[in-house]
């Protein structure tokens, strides 16, 4: 259990550098980090962690949670996922370094009560990545700008829309209420923060969506989600002016 009390902690995480925190990490969360080096997945001299192994980072207590904090949040993290089997055998699937790092901010902004822990967190993932060749810290300050303006493209369209744009049913509560983008943002990264590139729908709907295209193995595009909807039966104005378009 964390410390209840909030004492610095010197964090020694090799030879060559040491850091001091306040924070209410345990030294079995922190032992999480220190072999975390040795198992990031480089790919043409670039890094990427795997998700199974983010449970240290991300706080949760278990590889099951980390992944579904992971894949709660796909929205903003898509961008950065992996899933290329075949580049990375054997692991399912990894993220860059940048991903985690904004996954990590918003959890600070969130929850205010572990946001020391979250910071502390950040940082420490900060210093193991600065010390590998493969990875630019720097990029993380661009990606973040861009979270910010898609996160605030999304809340506008939420306030905006109070039934499906899919289904044309109204909303049970916010929790069922997601953003989808129709260009993906690993397809079209430029359009990541377009609002005319997104769509509000009901959550099983857009879970259902991501399903049938993995099954499908197909990529997230206009056309795509066109043709889910219609093969659904689903109707409305917005999917017959996506027709039109």
């Amino acid at each position: 259990m964390p410390a209840t009390s909030f004492n610095p902690q010197v964090i020694d995480l090799g030879d060559d550098g040491r850091l001091v925190l306040d924070t209410t990490l345990t030294k079995s969360q922190v032992n999480k980090f220190k072999g975390l080096i040795s198992r990031l997945i480089v790919v043409n001299n670039t890094a990427y962690l795997r998700l199974d192994e983010l449970h240290g980072v991300l706080l949760t207590g278990s590889k099951e949670k980390a992944r579904l904090l992971v894949m709660n949040h796909q929205d903003m993290l898509k961008p950065y996922l992996v899933t290329d089997r075949v580049m990375f055998q054997p692991f399912s699937s990894a993220i860059k370094p940048a991903g985690v790092y904004l996954l990590l901010d918003h959890l600070t902004a969130v929850n205010p009560k572990k946001a020391a822990d979250y910071r502390a967190s950040l940082v420490l993932l900060a210093y193991i990545m600065a010390k590998h060749p493969g990875v630019a810290l720097g990029s993380w300050r661009a990606a973040k700008e861009q979270f910010q303006a898609i996160t605030k493209a999304m809340k506008a369209l939420k306030q905006l829309h109070q039934t499906c744009q899919v289904t044309g049913y109204p909303f049970s509560g916010d929790d069922d209420k997601h953003v989808h983008h129709l260009e993906g943002q690993a397809e079209n990264p430029s359009l990541a923060a377009n609002a005319d590139n997104m769509v509000v729908l009901h959550g099983w709907v857009h879970d259902d969506y991501h399903s049938w295209l993995i099954q499908q193995k197909l990529p997230t595009t206009k056309a795509t989600f066109w043709f889910y909807a219609d093969k659904k039966g689903y109707s409305t104005d917005f999917l017959r002016s996506l027709k039109a378009k």
